[in-house]
Order: C-alpha cells, then structure tokens, then sequence
C-alpha cells in the first residue's frame, strides 16, 4: 500500500534547494502554536450578478509596484541558482533581445490588471464569494496569510489536519490574504475549503480523499486543488501501454491490481471526481521529473477515465523570459514533465515562489514545482467564477484554456494538435506547455466579439454588436432606445459568456439600406421631379400649376408613406376631373418586387388658395416602414403604412405664400420570430408649416423656410424582451417590458429650399435641414442636397 501514499509535489525540490533558495526566505518570528480555525455552519454564496470587468492600467500599474504583489518573486541570482540545480541555462544567456528579463509569476498572468478591474457591481475581481478546495498534507492556520481568511475543514475519519509546510505554501497561493504584509495569494479574496491526508490510515487513503471531495462540492467549492501524487510517477504513455496490456477495461480495476486496494474504493474517487465537475473544476499538479517524456497518468486521469475530461486542468511548471518593454515571453525553460498526453486540458504557470512555511506565523521560503504552479491556475479559476458566476465548469475551463498565452517560438515549434472551443475559437496547443500560460485579462474580455442572444439557449441565435444595433426607426422613434437607457442587457462571446453591458452603451447605430427613397433632402428631389413631370402636359395655367405643385411639395419632406412612394419604377400621371381639379396617381415597385408604394391625390386651385387631398399606402419585406434595420431588437419581417394627408397654400400676393401640412395614419409592422422588440398597431401623425417668396434673385425662382414635425407615434406600443442572464446550463433569462411608442422624443425638422431656372434652360435646386429630437439633447443631424439640371 506504500505505493499509494500520496505525496507533496514540491517538497522534495524545496529540500534540494534549501541551501541555495529557502535558507533565510522571509522574517521569522518565535513559532506560535497552530490554531484550528472554525468550520463556517454556511458556504459563501456565489455572487449573483455578473459583470463586464472593467480594466484600469493607471491603476494596474500602481498595484503592481506593491511589494506584497511582488514578494513571492525570487530575485535574478536566486533565480539562476534554481536554474543551475536544474541545469537550465542562466537567464537571458543567448538572447539576442537586449530587453530580456525573468518576471514575476503574477505578472506573466496579468493578476495586476485582474486585482485591479472592477466589476458592474462595484467589487474588484479578487475570488470574493468563492471557495477553493486543496488537498494536501496539513496547514499551519495561524500563519499571516490563512489566519482571519474563512476556512472550512474536512477531517473525515481522521484524527485531525496537522500542520505542514506544503501545504500552508499551496493554500496561501491559492488564497492567501491581500494584507499589506507578507505576500498574497491569486484569488485573496476567496474562502477556503481544506483537507488532508496526513493523519489518514493507509487503508483508507482512498476512501478519504473521495469523502473530501464530496465535501467540498457540498460546501460549493469551485475549483479542488490537488498538489500531490503517488510515490510513484508514471508517465501516461507507460500506464496507457500497461492498461491495455492487463486486458481491464475498467480503470478503477487497474488501479486495484496496480496499487492495491479495493475496487470500488479507486471506482468512488473517480466517481467523486466525476460529480465534482458538476459544480466546480479539477486542477491536478504535473510530475516534477522533467526527465520524462509524458504527463504522468495521475495528474491525465482523463486520459483514463474520459468521463473526467468536462473540466480538468493538468498544470506544469517552468521558468520564463520576456521582453520588459511589453511583457511577450521570449523563451521558456520546462522544469517539470511536458504535458504531452495532457496538452489539450493542460496549463504551464512559473511555479517558483517565496511560500510560507510552518515554521512560524511570519516564516516564507523559496521552492519551486508544479506543487505552486497548480494552486495558481486554482486561483484563476476563483477569480473566473466571481466575475462569471453563471457559467458551468466546463466554460470555466474552456476560457482559461482559450485565452492563455501562447505568444513565444518554443511553444509554437511544439505544436501538437488544437482545440475547437467554439466556432471561430481554435486554439493550438502545444506538447511541451499544453495550451500555456493562463492570461486573466484575456480570460476576464470578451472572446471573438460580443453578440446579444435572442433565442432561448445561448447556443442558439443571437446577432453580433458589431453588425450595428438600430433602436431607432420611422414611427417608433427613440421609444426602445430610451426603454433601455439604464437597463442591464446580458450579451454573450463566442464561448457563450456572458457580459454585462448597459443600455446607454447601446448607440443606434442606424447604418442601414435604404430599400426605397426616404424623405431626406436628396431623394425629395428625385421625388419632386417626377411630380413635376405630371404637370409638363396637363392642361392647367402656369400659376395654378406652380400652386398645385406646391401644395405637393411639403409631403416629399413629412409624409411618412409618402417618403419612399417614387423609385427606379416611380411613375406619376395627372388627370384632369374638372376646372381647377384634377386627380394625380403615383407609386413605385422596387426591382426586386418586395416593396411597393401607391397614392391618390385630389389637387384644387381656386382663386389665391390651392390643395391637395391625398391617400398614401405603401408595402414592404425585410424592412421596417421603408427602412431596413440592423438587429437583433427591430428585426421586421414586413411592415404596411397607411396615411390620409391635407396641405393647403395661400397665395398672399407679391410673391409671397404660406401653406401647411398634416397627415395622419396608421402602420402595422410583422416581426421576425427572433427579434427582441415586438411591436403592434401604431398610429401616427406628421405636420408643418411653409412660408415661401417667389421672384427672390431671378424670375420665378422660390425660397421657401420651413419647419415642422416629422412622423411621430401618436399611439402604440411595444413589447420588448431583453436577456438579462443565464443559468449554468445556458438557458437565457428574459426580462418583458412595455414601450408606449408615444414616448418617443418628438422628431423636428427645419429647413430651407431653393429653387431657380437659370440662363440657357439650367434649373438649381438647393435643400437642407435639421433633424434634431426635442428634449433629448442630442446634436442636431444636417442635411444638404444641391442638384443642377439641363432642358433641352
């Protein structure tokens, strides 16, 4: 059974190197007696609420020259004795980068600008509301970095959890308190669930770490720490190669027959292993024996027990180089076993650090190993499942393994495979570091862009926010956009995390086709021409033709169905009814056939007043009231427009003339199945006023000023369906709102036109306005369009 005793994974390197590195590692005060602390009656609670960290680098950079983030760092010369005892090469030597330098573990993983980030709910990315499980070999719970910190105990059968070294360091690197004093742990804020196997009969050793973890997962551990490994290390290629050999097809019986023991005792742990997955993640430390040429089969039990592979990490160790310029890693020296068989789930971190021992309270040594590299990738995880405290294991997993660093040649001469984590997340990894050095700015960021989910599984529909997002849209106005302002809106990355984002960060951004002519300047000259062409035949006199035409004129500008009624296929006839009266028919079809327009207007002049009576109705596919929209909140499948105006002008006499304009009407709109905003009936009215002088610089020429409303929501509303969370599983969250689509800012528009017939048969026209919404205190939009035309 001797075999199976498990044991620490840096002691035995800490020892060799205790006269070049641990002697003297850190003050020491007279020893204390180790105080067991209290096992808390209640887990800590998982936050509830996650957010879009926020990163400060003014305010990383300051925490990174605290001297207790930098502590557990060796200095350059002891650094170099570990590397001699290793027989690495000395730091730097043949570097041909004069900016090379060693670094500080902390800092290759970005834990300055983790520490440093805040979250949508105030609190910094620290571990808070997290637990750490470890399973080691004792602690000493009064030393300064575990003393105060929240700890619960799991002592099973045994007589008790003593007091080791090994394990004090692999918990307060985990955890260890952010103080002030000494050094601190990856997730400080974290709370700690510890057990060991110390004081553990070798007949139940097994049995005993199953019961741990089972412990842990009730207690709501997140990540279980295992810095430990049988006497003996076999590489995974040998085991794989004895496995088959042995004919089992089980596992759990192998390891009987190999290490002693019963069945089901081997079968229990990889059982408790297994449901652990549920709630939390595995980290297991790598070999210590860089002379093999595998992970050893304990730390890649996936490779044996695939059931195992939902989210387990193998950690290696080594010693880096970077470029101090910018941080890139240079070069990397393995100090371990390579992650070989291992490398898809396995992370590599610097595992040489100032620890605390149970020497004293205030007692700190130098070592190294995969023991102090696992903890860290432990720390990592806690610090993930504060800031995305609704995401499975398995995504914890997958992020840190998708975002770390892989930026130096050694790992991309290694290359051994790659990993799919989702679609357009491929990640190479290598043979020697596995997928590399765990990066938490990157793993805390959005990976692949973000997207605003619309379906009900977040592995389902959603539209990215890089397509744009229009909130805004003919009739409905700003309604939705204001509905949101404040509002927390939930959108995902391309592994499905999910980010808090606001609604007042969400800009309209409008960018979309026009699949008919709008009422802009610009296209109420194209409009206005084929108008004109209705008057060049009919048999009216010339002043009530240029009334007539004028009365047609403020539609162009504030007519809702009016605005897209004349395309490519526009056609516009003029039929007398009687003296002074006549009956104009236009409309349009797009050459696609999926929007069509069609009106009906009585024109009248009598005497100094003219008119014009019209009906307006106009359809179209794929757009919203004639304007195509960027998802995924107004997603039209169809919408139809139907509107009855009135505009009326007064001749005043020498030149001058006024007339006003109003229309009213009603469009429904057919959402698609998938947008986030459903809308009904709305009814709507638009409105204005024209005062105009002819005869102003050249004969017959007009300018005229004008101001008025364009189309607005008299009444309607509006069902919006914003995602505002998920579960582990990934089902989305949708909260239901209602929009009065009254609401809206009140959309104006002033203006001025110019129209003139120039010398040798030129015609000038000059157009342009404001669009500005009343009360918003958004910048005016300008508008301008000028157009020359030659008769022949």
């Amino acid at each position: 059974m001797a075999s199976r005793r498990p044991f620490a994974k840096a002691t035995l390197l800490c020892f060799l190197f205790a006269l070049a590195a641990c002697g003297g590692g850190g003050e020491e005060d007279k020893a204390a007696a180790p105080q067991t602390p209290q096992t808390p009656t209640t887990p800590p609670q998982t936050p509830s609420v996650s957010g879009y960290p926020t990163f400060d680098e003014s305010a990383a950079a300051l925490y990174r020259q605290n001297a207790e983030f930098n502590r557990a760092d060796p200095s350059d010369a002891e650094e170099n004795a570990i590397r001699s005892g290793f027989g690495a090469r000395t730091l730097c030597a043949g570097s041909n980068n004069a900016y090379c330098a060693g670094t500080s573990s902390y800092r290759l993983q970005n834990l300055d600008l983790a520490h440093s980030a805040t979250l949508t709910d105030g609190r910094k990315v620290t571990g808070t509301g997290t637990l750490i499980a470890i399973v080691d070999d004792g602690y000493r719970f009064s030393h300064r970095e575990l003393a105060g910190k929240e700890i619960s105990l799991f002592t099973g059968t045994a007589a008790g959890i003593g007091s080791n070294s090994h394990g004090t360091a692999v918990a307060a690197i985990a955890a260890g308190k952010a103080d002030g004093a000494g050094m601190m742990g990856v997730a400080p804020g974290a709370a700690l669930h510890l057990s060991s196997w110390e004081d553990t009969a070798d007949d139940t050793i097994i049995a005993h770490l199953a019961a741990a973890t089972r412990d842990a997962a009730r207690q709501g551990a997140m990540v279980q720490n295992n810095s430990w490994g049988f006497t003996e290390d076999v590489p995974v290629s040998e085991e794989r190669s004895d496995f088959m050999a042995s004919g089992e097809t089980d596992y759990a019986r192998f390891l009987a027959g190999r290490h002693g023991g019963a069945h089901s005792e081997w079968r229990s742990l990889i059982s408790a292993y297994d449901a652990f997955q549920n709630t939390g993640v595995i980290v297991f430390a790598n070999s210590n024996d860089a002379t093999l040429d595998d992970a050893i089969a304990w730390s890649a039990l996936p490779e044996f027990a695939p059931e195992l592979s939902e989210a387990w990490i193998t950690v290696s160790n080594a010693l880096f180089e970077i470029d101090r310029r910018d941080g890139s890693i240079l070069a990397a020296d393995l100090l371990s076993a390579p992650c070989g068989s291992a490398a898809r789930y396995c992370l590599t971190t610097d595992g040489t650090l100032r620890v605390p021992t149970d020497n004293t309270d205030n007692s700190y040594t130098l070592g190294t190993g995969t023991s102090y590299a696992a903890p860290q990738v432990a720390g990592d995880i806690a610090l993930l499942a504060q800031a995305f405290p609704d995401l499975a294991p398995t995504e914890w997993t997958a992020r840190l393994l998708a975002t770390a660093r892989r930026d130096w040649q050694g790992f991309q001469s290694t290359i051994a495979g790659e990993t799919v984590f989702a679609d357009g997340v491929k990640r190479e990894y290598s043979f020697l570091y596995g997928h590399g050095v765990p990066d938490m700015k990157a793993a805390l960021s959005p990976v692949g862009g973000l997207a605003i989910p619309t379906a009900a599984h977040i592995s389902g529909a959603s539209v990215p926010l890089s397509a744009g997002v229009s909130l805004e849209a003919p009739l409905i106005g700003n309604a939705i956009g204001k509905k949101l302002a404040g509002k927390t809106i939930m959108a995902i990355d391309a592994l499905g995390t999910n980010f808090s984002i606001s609604g007042n960060d969400i800009k309209s951004t409008n960018q979309y086709v026009r699949k008919a002519p709008s009422n802009g300047p610009g296209s109420a000259f194209e409009t206005r021409a084929a108008l004109q062409s209705s008057f060049a035949f009919a048999p009216v006199e010339k002043a009530s033709s240029l009334m007539l035409q004028e009365a047609a004129l403020p539609k162009l500008l504030f007519s809702q169905t009016f605005a897209s009624s004349f395309g490519s296929t526009s056609f516009s006839d003029l039929m007398p009814l009687d003296k002074g009266t006549f009956l104009q028919l236009a409309g349009s079809m797009s050459p696609d056939g999926d929007a069509a327009n069609f009106a009906a207007s009585r024109l009248f002049s009598k005497g100094f007043l003219s008119g014009e009576l019209a009906f307006s109705m106009n359809f179209s596919a794929g757009s919203l009231f004639g304007q195509v929209m960027s998802g995924p909140f107004l997603e039209p499948k169809s919408s139809v427009d139907m509107a009855s105006s009135l505009a009326l002008v007064a001749d005043l006499g020498g030149g001058w003339s006024v007339s006003g304009f109003a229309e009213l009407g009603s469009g429904f709109a057919q959402n698609s199945p998938e947008a986030l905003v459903t809308t009904g009936p709305v009814s709507h009215f638009s409105g204005s006023l024209f005062a105009g002088k002819r005869n102003t610089l050249f004969l017959d020429d007009m300018a005229r000023l004008y101001a008025g409303i364009r189309p607005t929501a008299l009444d309607g509303t509006a069902r919006v369906r914003l995602p505002v969370g998920r579960t582990a599983s990934g089902s989305v969250t949708y909260e239901l709102y209602e929009v009065e689509l009254a609401d809206a800012d009140l959309p104006l528009r002033f203006g001025l036109t110019y129209d003139a017939r120039l010398p040798r048969n030129f015609e000038l026209g000059f157009n342009a306005n404001a669009d500005f919404l009343g009360g918003s205190g958004e910048r005016p939009v300008l508008d301008m369009a000028i157009s020359l035309h030659k008769g022949f």
